[in-house]
């Protein structure tokens, strides 16, 4: 039997679908995948690696030849990881240019569940609705690739943008003066460098802090995932 230790001191951990990852022998890979492995890590004849469908299924696999020659084979069994938890979701307004595809990556590699983005009454950044699909698939994107150097078996959520008064009547809202978090707030909600208006404060279930400092949209998405993570151990 295999463990997450093994998983962790695998060469590189990859995504596939559920059928390929059920293979027996020659486990299919995509071209971006395979370019990975053979083209940027340059992976050797007989490196083991981790494959995963990104709901919790994973198996050890090995390189067997090199460049275009690669193929993966497993050699492992299936293993399933069971979710340890209720789903952590961190709701955020968006900050400008490439300040979300970090937010997205560092929320990642720390354990989010779920990332719902918000249009708040004070947001700067919004998307036009013929943009939200190519950039929620830029983003899911990178907390694939987040999700894999961090050795994650869970691929997070990444909802498209809705009115942040839609949610903050369920969540925990960060907010200067608030109570602390605890292990059973799942949803903290972060807003935009403007803050959040008198509005959006009436309607909010709870205010958590996050400290004494003010933070960055990205710094509180970043903090707010990092406190929740601690609390579940």
């Amino acid at each position: 039997m295999t463990s997450a230790d093994d998983r962790r001191r695998a060469a590189a951990h990859v995504f596939v679908g559920r059928e390929e990852l059920g293979a027996d022998g020659v486990i299919a890979l995509s071209d971006d995948t395979q370019h990975h492995l053979s083209r940027v890590l340059r992976l050797r004849d007989g490196v083991v690696i981790s494959v995963c469908d990104g709901a919790g299924r994973w198996r050890l696999a090995t390189v067997i030849g090199e460049r275009q020659a690669m193929r993966v084979e497993a050699t492992g069994d299936i293993e399933i990881d069971l979710f340890p938890r209720e789903p952590l979701t961190i709701a955020t307004a968006m900050p400008k240019g490439e300040r979300l595809d970090w937010l997205v990556q560092k929320v990642t590699e720390l354990g989010v569940d779920r990332l719902q983005l918000l249009d708040a009454d004070h947001s700067v950044v919004r998307w036009k609705s013929s943009d939200v699909d190519k950039k929620l698939l830029r983003l899911k994107r990178i907390a694939e690739s987040a999700a894999q150097q961090s050795r994650r078996t869970f691929l997070p959520e990444i909802l498209p943008p809705v009115q942040a008064s839609e949610i903050l009547e369920c969540a925990a809202v960060a907010e200067p003066g608030g109570r602390t978090l605890t292990n059973s707030d799942r949803m903290v909600a972060i807003g935009p460098e403007g803050g959040w208006s008198n509005r959006e404060i009436a309607v909010a279930g709870d205010c958590v802090t996050l400290g004494q400092n003010m933070l960055r949209t990205e710094t509180a998405a970043v903090a707010a995932t990092t406190l929740c993570v601690a609390t579940d151990h």
